[in-house]
């Protein structure tokens, strides 16, 4: 049995729409749908589903991430670093030691020795 262009571009936006993204403004779904309708034996196009792994989102993964930058930014403190900005201690300003999050207008890059 195969499907029509409008039950293609249904699957597609039902599918966008569970992922939380309105699927026009993630990518071309007239497109998507007239390539599934092409060929009904492949598979959506691999920028459909970039589009549907870059928004599926779940507590756990979210709760994961979190965790995760956390940790880099309390590792970035700890080590002289600014977890706010994500600079290294020894990529802090060669002038005055600060770090992006402050303005450098009056630093002056030191003679090399």
């Amino acid at each position: 049995m195969t499907q029509s262009f409008e039950t293609f571009k249904g699957e597609i936006e039902r599918a966008l729409a569970a992922c939380g993204v309105d699927p026009y403004r993630a990518c071309d779904v007239n497109a998507a749908a007239a390539f599934m309708v092409e060929d009904q034996h492949t598979n959506a196009p691999d920028e459909f589903w970039a589009v549907v792994r870059r928004y599926r989102s779940t507590p756990q993964r979210e709760a994961a991430i979190a965790r995760a930058t956390l940790l880099d930014d309390l590792e970035l403190e700890l080590t002289g670093g600014c977890g706010r900005c994500g600079l290294e201690a020894d990529w802090m300003c060669a002038a005055c030691g600060r770090c992006n999050c402050h303005r450098h207008d009056q630093c002056t890059r030191p003679a090399t020795e």
